[in-house]
C-alpha cells in the first residue's frame, strides 16, 4: 500500500519554479525542431515533384538541341582524306563523325571529323 500512495504523492505534486522553467523550454525546442522536420520533408516533397514533372521537358531539349546542331551542318563538306584511304564506315556523334577504314599502309584507322568545318580532328590507330 505504501507504493501507492507514493505515486499518488509524486503525481499530484506541483513542479518547482526551475524544472518548470526547464519543462518549457524543452517543449518549445520540440516544437521548433518538429516545425524544422516538417519544412524539411515538404521542401523535399517539393524537390521530388519539381523533377518529376521536368524530367521530360529536358529530353526534349535535348533532341532539339541534337536537330538544329544536324541543321546548321554544311550542305555541301568537303572532308580531306588521306592518300589511299579507303572508307569502310561512317558514324555520326552529334558534330562530329568517324571515318573507319584502312590507309594505305593497311593500318585500320578511324578518323574523327568535325562536320561544321570538315576538319580531321584526331586519327586512331586500331592494332590487333
Amino acid at each position: 500500500m505504501q507504493n501507492h500512495d507514493l505515486d499518488n504523492n509524486n503525481d499530484d505534486k506541483p513542479l518547482d519554479p526551475a524544472m518548470e522553467k526547464v519543462r518549457v523550454k524543452m517543449v518549445r525546442l520540440l516544437g521548433v525542431s518538429l516545425g524544422v522536420m516538417f519544412i524539411g520533408i515538404i521542401a523535399v516533397l517539393i524537390g521530388v515533384v519539381y523533377k518529376i514533372r521536368n524530367s521530360g521537358s529536358e529530353e526534349v531539349v535535348m533532341e532539339k538541341a541534337q536537330t538544329s546542331a544536324i541543321i546548321n551542318f554544311a550542305e555541301n563538306l568537303d572532308v580531306v582524306l588521306p592518300i589511299g584511304f579507303n572508307v569502310q564506315g561512317f558514324n555520326l556523334d552529334g558534330s562530329r563523325g568517324a571515318v573507319r577504314g584502312v590507309g594505305s599502309d593497311g593500318v585500320q584507322r578511324v578518323l574523327i571529323v568535325d562536320l561544321t568545318s570538315g576538319e580531321i580532328l584526331s586519327t586512331i590507330v586500331l592494332r590487333k
